[in-house]
């Protein structure tokens, strides 16, 4: 039996728990697989308070990780939530546990989607990516293409040009979402190409990503772009089911 139960371990669900914790509730946080949420996969934080010179998204998880265990929060690693019972007293039934709370509250995050083009499911794993972090490195010296024009996108474009040697940003409208401090250094890096009124209408190869079939809107032509490696960063789903 707990105080409180929280689903999910990423900034909310930890902030969460040292509130709660310090609070001296009885705290339990259950998260899928690693503590950190989506945060943890990125390279650099640079708009969380007090941290004037950035911070690693990994980095910064995991010290809110510790402050919540060093309040008596516990945190439990696992595959899937089976099933919650709600009621006078919350049950959450993980496998052949079952934790009991007074309170329960689910911070779930998100996680991302994709295009749904052609080609997209096939190559997922094999040259199509949803996280730069985890797999940046696979593209040293080679060409990859970042589908989208908001924060995610543009940081993680800046990311893979520490490996790739040419960056394509494929952007469906003129002008980027992106904070102005990121577009401006997108701009000036050498090694990022825009390409504006654009919509990937297929990834294509054989094994692996060879191109990507790309649509520019405004004008009507279709071209094909090689590349090795396409990161999709159009949207995210919240994890309410």
């Amino acid at each position: 039996m707990y105080d409180i139960v929280i689903l999910g371990a990423g900034p909310a669900g930890l902030t969460a728990a040292i509130y709660s914790a310090r609070g001296g509730l009885k705290t339990l946080v259950v998260e899928r697989q690693m503590a950190g949420g989506q945060i943890a996969t990125t390279d650099l934080v640079e708009n969380y308070p007090g941290f004037p010179d950035g911070i690693g998204g990994y980095e910064l998880m995991e010290l809110m990780k510790q402050q919540a265990v060093r309040f008596g929060a516990e945190i439990r690693e696992i595959e899937a939530v089976d099933s919650i019972t709600p009621g006078q007293v919350h049950r959450v039934a993980v496998g052949e546990d079952v934790y009991e709370a007074r309170a329960l509250i689910i911070a779930t995050g998100l996680d991302p989607v994709g295009l749904g083009c052609g080609g997209e499911a096939h190559f997922t794993g094999r040259g199509v990516s949803f996280c730069a972090t985890c797999d940046g490195a696979l593209y040293r010296d080679k060409v990859v293409a970042v589908v989208g024009g908001g924060n995610s996108a543009v940081e993680e474009a800046l990311f893979l040009t520490r490996f790739a040697r040419k960056v394509y940003v494929v952007h469906r409208r003129d002008k980027l979402r992106a904070d102005w401090v990121l577009q401006q250094r997108a701009f000036a890096n050498p090694r990022i190409e825009l390409l504006w009124n654009a919509q990937v209408r297929e990834v294509r190869g054989e094994n692996v990503v060879t191109s990507i079939y790309v649509e520019f809107t405004d004008r009507g032509e279709f071209t094909e772009v090689p590349v090795d490696g396409v990161f999709m960063y159009v949207g995210q789903r919240p994890n309410t089911d």
